[in-house]
């Protein structure tokens, strides 16, 4: 029995080794027959490859006659099928392949249209392109230009410490301008180019910040797209300075006075009593005001009302943004009158020349309170021509007078008035 089982399995075994090795042999056939079949009635067939870079080249175009350059494109590579002989494209790779940009009649900036052309490397392989995605590109073609722009600085962390000033238009760039190259419509759109500072920082004295951070802005304050923009300077020193600041009181300065004038007394009115005035340096701490002028005190008349230009040195700022300052006398509690005044005095005269004054009767207006105008009359004023401030050099010649008034300390003469002088040489022998 036990012979019987043996025999029977090794029928069975011998029985699958034939099946398998005929269903093998069986594939095989199939797939040998299959290609047989495929190379004699389809000799030809279809290939995809994809990803294959666009060359972009202008050499020898019309293009690179007219001084263009490409700027940019949308597209970077292509896919493409083609068809050929089995055998030959079978073994064909994306790096067999170029694809071109087609440029033709491109004789003027801006964005154009382009067909894409692809070709074979391998010339013993022959194929025909069927289908390109995408069959076109956007080249966007502009002229490379260089032009000189002037350099702004901005600090927006940077601020000055308490009681202190500081102004982003004294902010300074070194150097003060650069040269950017681009194309030229991009050019044409930068309206500012500032160095930005981005530090964070709070200043008590002038400081010196280094930065490589440019920006372009357009008309419209907007940033500008720089990829296509090469600068021939990329670091930058910016400096700023730092004020000092103080509240001054507005004051004038009175000329020709008589010694006897109080300047106090004088009711003159400003538009403006102080303004604010900031330094680089600690020179304002010595100020207690700030003068807008010399006025003579025989220039203020009844009507006086005068605008006078505040004088800012260059390295000191008006914060309060007072460009001018107008005086007005103010006529409460004054009066006026013309008086006339014949005992004109000469002092001071050389000896070698008698001096005598050929003008009489002088009218002029005097002003001060009404009270003291009421009282004066011509003996309470003094009026007289100092011969120090002449060199003789004629006979007959006209002087400036000095008028006072001794006892009235708030009046004073309107205008400058002037006398006619007589000088006469003085015989030598006379003079002992």
């Amino acid at each position: 029995m036990t012979g019987y089982f043996k025999r029977l399995k090794d029928n069975i075994v011998s029985s699958l080794t034939t099946n398998l090795a005929l269903v093998i042999y069986s594939v095989l056939a199939s797939i040998v027959l299959w290609f047989v079949i495929s190379i004699t009635i389809y000799p030809t067939t279809p290939k995809t490859l994809n990803d294959i870079p666009i060359e972009v080249d202008i050499t020898g175009t019309s293009a690179e006659e007219n001084g263009l350059s490409v700027i940019s494109t949308d597209v970077k590579n292509v896919n493409v099928t083609i068809k050929g002989n089995r055998s030959s494209i079978g073994s064909l790779s994306e790096d067999d392949l170029i694809a071109k940009a087609v440029i033709e009649n491109v004789n003027s900036a801006g964005e154009k249209e382009l067909k894409i052309s692809v070709s074979g490397k391998r010339s013993d392989v022959k194929f025909e392109v069927t289908n390109i995605s995408p069959p076109v590109m956007n080249i966007m073609f502009d002229k490379i230009d260089t032009r000189e722009f002037e350099v702004t600085a901005e600090a927006p962390n940077v601020i000055a410490a308490e009681n202190l000033y500081m102004d982003k238009s004294d902010f300074k760039c070194t150097p003060e301008t650069i040269e950017v190259s681009g194309p030229s419509k991009q050019l044409d759109s930068i309206d500012k180019i500032a160095v930005v500072v981005n530090d964070k920082q709070e200043l008590d004295t002038a400081y010196k910040f280094h930065s490589n951070d440019i920006v372009f802005y357009d008309k419209n304050s907007s940033k500008i797209d720089t990829k296509n923009i090469t600068c021939n300077i990329n670091d930058f020193e910016v400096d700023i300075p730092v004020y000092m600041q103080k509240k001054l009181d507005l004051t004038y300065d009175l000329k020709y006075a008589p010694s006897t004038f109080d300047p106090e007394s004088l009711g003159l009115e400003m538009s403006v009593d102080s303004i604010t005035i900031a330094s680089p340096n600690t020179e304002i701490e010595k100020l207690d005001s700030w003068s807008v002028g010399s006025i003579p005190l025989y220039d203020i008349g009844w009507d006086f009302n005068k605008s006078f230009i505040l004088d800012i040195p260059e390295n000191y700022k008006d914060l309060s943004n007072v460009s001018a300052v107008s005086l007005k006398l103010n006529t409460d509690d004054l009066a006026r009158k013309t008086v006339t005044v014949n005992d004109i005095s000469i002092i001071n005269a050389p000896s070698d020349y008698k001096c005598s004054v050929n003008s009489y009767g002088l009218s002029f207006d005097i002003i001060g309170p009404e009270e003291d105008i009421d009282e004066i009359t011509e003996q309470d004023i003094i009026v007289s021509v100092d011969m120090l401030k002449y060199n003789i050099q004629s006979s007959s010649f006209t002087a400036d007078t000095t008028i006072s008034f001794p006892n009235y300390d708030k009046v004073w003469a309107v205008g400058l008035q002037k006398v006619s002088i007589e000088a006469t040489p003085v015989e030598s022998d006379k003079i002992t």
